[in-house]
């Protein structure tokens, strides 16, 4: 029995590598993902599409983060804001007129995410900024228990996208996302699809 072949940059199987999909964005607010284990390992999980596509993101392993993990950045940025949906959270268009600081995103389930910060002192003392979801997430391939849900990848677009007010530079993104979902679903099939991901 032959063992499939993975890319060992999307860390797909060869058949559905998206790498060729991938165009480089050189982003001015340097992002660094922190992600749950378990998101690692999801066949379809849109934070290594963000880390292969922007010139300055890091990603990061596991399930408690102090200040270390997040100077991993390609900048010397000295003030990180955590992008996060809380009530003490400003909106993160205040952020427009300030110099470029590191954006940090959570990438793991809703549950997971409020352990990781609270399991991270060094995370919750970080100022909090929220975005407000312009339209439906594209991400039809996985259910979420809430209707504002967005993927890892589409809060850095649309993140990214308010602070430099260009939306266009980062549509690259989504659409290897979008590649990557078609592909999914042609491999699982209409009836497949509609039976678990559709109301």
């Amino acid at each position: 029995m032959h063992k499939r072949k993975y890319c060992q940059k999307c860390k797909r199987p060869i058949t559905v590598c998206y790498c060729h999909t991938i165009t480089s964005v050189n982003n001015t607010w340097p992002v660094v993902i922190l992600q749950h284990p378990s998101e690692s390992k999801h066949p379809i999980g849109t934070a290594r599409i963000t880390q292969l596509s922007l010139t300055r993101c890091a990603l990061i392993e596991g399930e408690r983060f102090n200040k270390a993990d997040l100077r991993q950045t390609h900048t010397h940025a000295d003030r990180s804001f955590l992008v996060y949906p809380s009530d003490d959270a400003d909106d993160i268009g205040t952020l427009i007129d300030s110099p470029p600081s590191s954006l940090v995103f959570i990438d793991a389930s809703w549950r997971k995410s409020y352990r990781i910060l609270q399991e991270s002192p060094d995370l919750q003392a970080l100022p909090k900024v929220g975005i407000q979801a312009l339209e439906a997430s594209r991400y039809r391939i996985r259910k979420s228990s809430r209707s504002d849900s967005l993927s890892t990848l589409e809060a850095v677009v649309q993140a990214l996208s308010v602070l430099e007010d260009n939306s266009d530079k980062y549509q690259p993104l989504l659409e290897s996302m979008d590649w990557m979902i078609e592909k999914q679903m042609a491999l699982m099939g209409e009836d497949v699809f509609r039976r678990n991901y559709q109301q």
